[in-house]
């Protein structure tokens, strides 16, 4: 499939003789919830469009951009600056993306080609995505063994939707003409920024926390997990509980 995608671009570019800009936004939110919860095969899903996708492409057509001198885009995240509870498999893959878009950024560069990064804070991208991710919920929790959701007890789910929709609700930003713009700029400006950070939430709260300590970055975490009602395992609040005692 990407080789046919190669192979017409290429006899289009004879007509056009440049092939200007290449843009990567490819994501999957994939399953989100504690690493207990997740397996293997969650990882590798998410990772196939998220990592290997965007290699893959990359890849197929790196030599059309190199000949035009043009530019590549590439979609990162907030997740790559503070790795959130419950977002394994999703922050693992733009982690991954985001060093492979450093080294072709340097590999790259002798070419004229430059590589651009996109960092994405928390924006809405449709209506039905809160309720999306709750029944994503439902699935990763009714699928665990009945120890496990002893262990975490049996209204982490409900309180796990709960701070689902809370969280979402209140941090996705509806506006997405931010993130427009932005690609718009990194496609057609003479001089693109090569690292863009879009959203509020990404700008106030996420990159300035990633300059931080490891310590006082977890502190911060949970502070911020504890102002959105984020639901503890039972066994943490019964260990807890008896230290009080």
């Amino acid at each position: 499939m990407l080789k046919d995608s190669k192979t017409l671009t290429s006899s289009k570019m004879y007509c056009i003789s440049v092939f200007h800009a290449l843009v990567n936004n490819a994501r999957v939110r994939g399953n989100i919830f504690h690493d207990d919860f997740l397996t293997l095969d969650d990882y590798k899903e998410v990772w196939e469009v998220n990592t290997c996708g965007v290699i893959r492409v990359t890849q197929t057509f790196r030599d059309l951009v190199k000949k035009s001198r043009g530019r590549i885009v590439m979609c990162s995240s907030t997740a790559v600056h503070v790795c959130v509870p419950g977002y394994g498999p999703y922050s693992s893959s733009k982690c991954a993306i985001q060093a492979y878009t450093d080294v072709i950024r340097h590999e790259l560069g002798s070419y004229g080609v430059k590589v651009i990064t996109i960092s994405l804070g928390c924006f809405l991208s449709e209506k039905k995505e809160i309720e999306s991710l709750k029944n994503m919920v439902d699935k990763v929790w009714y699928r665990a063994s009945e120890d496990l959701r002893d262990e975490y007890g049996h209204d982490y789910n409900d309180q796990a939707k709960a701070f689902v929709n809370n969280f979402q609700s209140k941090m996705l930003s509806k506006d997405t003409s931010w993130v427009i713009n932005s690609y718009y700029e990194a496609v057609v400006a003479r001089w693109p920024k090569l690292f863009d950070i879009i959203g509020w939430d990404a700008l106030l709260l996420f990159y300035p926390i990633s300059w931080l300590p490891p310590f006082v970055q977890q502190y911060i975490v949970k502070f911020v997990l504890y102002l959105f009602d984020a639901p503890l395992p039972a066994m943490i609040k019964k260990n807890t509980s008896l230290k009080n005692n």
